[in-house]
């Protein structure tokens, strides 16, 4: 992975080289920032640029041994952490063949897409305690080859209450070893692992960098590449996805849902939930996801026009929506779809979850 194949980011791209050729590294980054955003992809340029054997003032060389290790991901001085699902494996490492394959397809991953790798959409991934006992251990040992040893940890909110065995590790590691913890849910990681690192913030991808890159790797037009640019608020991952203008799996359980709420049809809505109830947590979070979207695009549907970013027919469904809403009703939707993502997220019964939402929904329009 190179700083060339990014999307944008160049002021990062900058302070990153400009502090490896200081040769004053922090020895633990928070690197913060949406997945869209790019924040694995940055730090794995990073790692690749500081394990580079002929660094250039603006990126690693791409041609050492160093290099094309990296363009494998099989460094073994570039360690690698993530979540993944109890029932996957012990450690890491026994998904390491996956987690490769998965940044060689895409280094722009998310979480959701990332399980759905690992076919475990309907379970809960985390770090055990089992795998931060492996990163001590992986650590403690020399480096194999170049001046750093490197740990990504990828998604470290989802550490919870074991993480806490590293912190000493984290404040004291072994000489030359770098942690760069990749995070997107800042409010999710324990405050003492926060206090131990240094923020690296990976901002939204500035609009004119996103339409070059787009235009450039899906070949479409530039005003075309402009238009999916503004609407995805500078993240790769929806902008790819307005561009495919590929039928959402999310609008017609939403609409049909929204439908029961709106004639306070709470029979329907209860065999809606049942057949909802038996959908993965992943796609449920995704459907809850989904619903915030389509209460955005509501909101700013006036004010955009043509550039919203909508297909055929979920534009049809917001227009019909929106006419029977107001700025109240919106947002409160908006909060009640995102209070139930939450709960959801922390295993929360998804049959009480729901039919508490169609009550308040319905009780809202």
């Amino acid at each position: 992975m190179q700083f060339k194949q990014i999307a944008g980011q160049q002021a990062l791209k900058s302070k990153l080289t400009a502090m490896a050729a200081s040769g004053r590294v922090p020895h633990a980054q928070l690197v913060l920032g949406q997945s869209g955003a790019g924040n694995l992809p940055v730090a794995l340029a990073f790692a690749a640029y500081l394990l580079c054997k002929n660094p250039l003032p603006e990126d690693s060389c791409g041609e050492c041994d160093a290099c094309r290790k990296m363009q494998s991901f099989t460094h073994p001085d570039l360690h690698f952490s993530f979540p993944f699902p109890s029932s996957s494996g012990d450690t890491c490492v026994d998904l390491y063949p996956q987690w490769r394959k998965a940044l060689q397809t895409d280094p722009y991953l998310s979480y959701e897409s990332w399980m759905r790798l690992l076919n475990a959409e309907n379970k809960q991934g985390n770090i055990p305690i089992l795998e931060c006992r492996a990163i001590i251990r992986n650590l403690s040992m020399k480096a194999y080859e170049s001046k750093y040893k490197i740990l990504l940890l990828w998604l470290p909110e989802f550490l919870g209450k074991e993480g806490n065995v590293l912190l000493k590790f984290l404040e004291e590691p072994p000489p030359d070893t770098l942690f760069l913890l990749v995070c997107s849910q800042p409010d999710k990681l324990l405050s003492t692992i926060v206090s131990r690192t240094q923020l690296l913030r990976v901002p939204p991808i500035d609009e004119e960098e996103l339409t070059s890159y787009l235009a450039q790797q899906l070949e479409i037009t530039r005003e075309e590449a402009a238009r999916f640019s503004m609407m995805s608020g500078g993240d790769l991952i929806k902008a790819r996805e307005l561009a495919s203008n590929s039928e959402s799996p999310y609008m017609e359980p939403f609409r049909q849902w929204m439908l029961y709420c709106y004639k306070k049809n709470m029979l329907l809505s209860a065999k809606w939930i049942e057949e909802l109830s038996g959908k993965g947590r992943e796609y449920i979070k995704g459907l809850l996801l989904y619903g915030i979207e389509i209460m955005r695009a509501i909101a700013v549907m006036e004010h955009l026009g043509e550039r919203n970013g909508l297909n055929e027919h979920e534009k049809e469904f917001v227009t019909k929506l929106g006419k029977l809403m107001s700025t109240k009703k919106i947002f409160g939707i908006f909060d009640v779809l995102d209070a139930a993502i939450y709960e959801v997220e922390r295993n929360g019964n998804v049959k009480m979850i729901f039919t508490d939402l169609s009550f308040k929904i319905s009780k809202l329009f």
